[in-house]
């Protein structure tokens, strides 16, 4: 019985397509309507192609813009990234002045109370 129906649908939607057929390519109106159809997909399909290039070029633009902005924010973390190292080479220099400055000044006050010392042993 299941068998019997499938063929049945078959059949019917095969004579239902073959009845389009018939209509669309051997009568004036079904010729019309499939022209017409036709000239509606030709039209469709070049205005996605018309469509498809505008939004490329846009994509295209868009990417360009991108990249440039890329290039200028890696430009100015480059530069941001050079000045912090020249701070920092900066500071590190004065801050080993200040210990050279630290260490003659104790080393000359050292020899001084050397000094003192070996006048008082000698004087004693």
């Amino acid at each position: 019985m299941k068998n019997k129906n499938g063929l049945v649908a078959f059949a019917l939607l095969g004579l239902a397509a073959g009845a389009a057929a018939y209509y669309l390519l051997n009568t004036e109106d079904g010729k019309r309507q499939l022209d017409k159809a036709n000239c509606g997909i030709k039209n469709l399909t070049k205005s996605l192609k018309e469509l498809s290039k505008k939004e490329a070029k846009k994509a295209a633009k868009l990417a360009k813009s991108a990249k440039e902005d890329l290039e200028a924010l890696k430009s100015r973390a480059k530069d941001m990234g050079k000045t912090a190292v020249d701070k920092v080479a900066d500071k590190t220099n004065d801050l080993a002045q200040k210990a050279a400055s630290t260490a003659n000044k104790i080393a000359s006050k050292t020899e001084e109370i050397a000094a003192k010392a070996k006048s008082e042993i000698s004087n004693a």
